[in-house]
């Protein structure tokens, strides 16, 4: 339970002075002591502690309530009412310096009492935690190294607190004005400044700029001013001093710079390097398709002209090396095709992928005639794209979904579209043998298998052309699979 608020009664007259007592009790407030005169007043405030003093103007002795309400105000943080019979202008205007809490004056009724007190309790709160405040302020701008300063917009005075004035590099005991700052602000940045704060003075409205401030014997420093409108005419605002960190900003751009030139050299160099290589591999390539057509054409002579002289050893021999060099032949088929993606310019435009889809899905059924298959191809999909690319890519992608459905009872391809995060994702799923997700990283690396070619033929190239192809076109392509459950290869195309 709260105590009761202690209130010392300061009258000369003891008939009103009990009077008073006995209604501040009443009241629910206590009054621990009465005085009659000043020295009698800072005798009991020391000993009793009052929350409040009821001050008679005209009281005992050489001062009067006033002169002791003066001193009570620099030497205790006591709020005082004033009490008197007298209004006199005088007396008021004296009574107003020592800036009381309140002035009841005689006869006046306990609703008037009660309401001037709890009013005067309450300022004293608000003004007990305005110091308060003011003080953690403080204690933030000091931690923060942070100044404060006022515009005043009639006059262009600028006051300044101690650091304000150390970062722009004031004297402290001087005047200035916003045509004193503007001379410290570097040459570099004052015409901008200058115009940005006549636009905010001129409108009262927020000014925060950074620039930096010419101090004598000293390099230049950055500082940065946040100011906004208070009241009437003037701004307030804090000063930083931000030199390390655009310091900083300054040696990470320059070191930026430097890195993006090297990486520009660097990826020039690299860009060469892979286009030698990509030539390189390309003239490999088309140079060993004679050998290897010449390898095959001749084991096949051999086959076909001297089979019975071979015996079956010699034949199963000449076969393997028939098929041997069959393969290679599809391997550099594939090289060069994979090759060719890289060099040939694209020529983007409304591709049609509902009509390659189908038209891929048809190849491949009318040569399959005996295979139940149902393959569903959304209507109207379309990408801004390279029609030959994107054949390539569906022919890849839909042959291989046919390939690896060639086991299941019902061949089901689905070629479709749907949106996320508002990109498009085109998708082609089949209910194929599917692949374990924990080699999904070696899926679309060249040559990369994950079946047995014993089991489902192929050169292991298609999927990296797949993947070529989507880069080209800056998109991305990724696979969710499940053993036996088939797979889903999504791709997307930003060109």
């Amino acid at each position: 339970m709260n105590n009761p608020a202690r209130i010392l009664v300061v009258e000369d007259e003891s008939i009103v002075a009990f009077n008073l007592q006995q209604r501040l009790s009443k009241l629910g407030y206590d009054v621990p002591a009465i005085a009659v005169s000043g020295q009698e007043s800072f005798d009991l405030v020391e000993e009793t502690l009052p929350d409040l003093v009821l001050m008679d103007i005209h009281i005992q002795g050489d001062m009067d309530g006033i002169d002791v309400a003066a001193r009570l105000r620099e030497t205790h943080a006591i709020p005082v009412i004033y009490l008197t019979a007298y209004s006199e202008d005088s007396t008021l205007e004296r009574a107003r310096k020592t800036r009381p809490y309140g002035y009841l004056l005689k006869p006046f009724s306990e609703r008037e009492l009660h309401a001037t007190i709890q009013m005067a309790f309450e300022r004293h709160k608000l003004e007990i935690e305005l110091v308060d405040s003011q003080r953690q302020l403080q204690q933030a701008l000091d931690a923060a190294s942070l100044g404060v300063l006022e515009l005043d917009k009639a006059s262009t005075a600028i006051t300044t607190s101690p650091r304000s004035a150390d970062l722009i590099g004031w004297s402290q005991d001087q005047p200035h004005t916003v045509a004193d700052l503007l001379s410290r602000v570097d040459a570099s940045d004052r015409a901008a400044i200058t115009s940005k704060l006549q636009e905010s003075l001129s409108a009262l409205q927020h000014f925060s700029e950074e620039f930096r401030v010419l101090v004598e014997g000293l390099p230049p420093r950055w500082v940065k001013i946040d100011a906004g409108h208070a009241s009437g005419q003037r701004m307030t605002g804090v000063v930083q001093d931000i030199s390390e960190r655009k310091n900083n900003e300054i040696r990470l751009k320059m070191l930026n710079e430097g890195l993006e030139h090297l990486v520009a050299e660097r990826t020039s160099e690299l860009n060469l390097s892979l286009k030698e290589l990509e030539a390189f591999s390309y003239s490999v390539a088309h140079d060993l398709r004679s050998p290897v057509r010449a390898i095959v054409g001749f084991s096949r002579e051999l086959i076909g002209q001297h089979e019975t002289e071979l015996g079956s050893d010699g034949l199963d021999l000449a076969t393997r090396i028939t098929t041997a060099g069959q393969r290679m032949g599809a391997l550099i088929d594939a090289l060069l095709h994979m090759s060719r993606l890289s060099q040939v310019p694209m020529q983007l435009r409304v591709v049609n992928i509902s009509t390659f889809a189908t038209d891929i899905a048809a190849q491949l059924m009318d040569a399959a005639p005996q295979r139940v298959a149902q393959v569903n191809v959304s209507p109207n999909l379309e990408a801004m794209a390279d029609p030959a690319l994107v054949h390539s890519l569906l022919d890849n992608l839909i042959g291989n979904a046919w390939k690896f459905c060639a086991r299941s009872d019902i061949t089901r391809i689905d070629v479709g579209a749907k949106t996320l995060n508002g990109e498009t994702v085109f998708f082609v799923r089949d209910n194929g043998c599917g692949f374990d997700m924990a080699s999904a990283n070696r899926l679309f690396g060249p040559f990369q298998r994950l079946h047995r070619e014993d089991e489902y033929a192929g050169t292991g190239i298609g999927l990296t052309i797949v993947q070529r192809i989507v880069m080209r076109h800056g998109g991305r392509v990724w696979a969710y699979s499940e053993p036996g459950k088939g797979a889903a290869f999504h791709f997307t195309l930003s060109a």
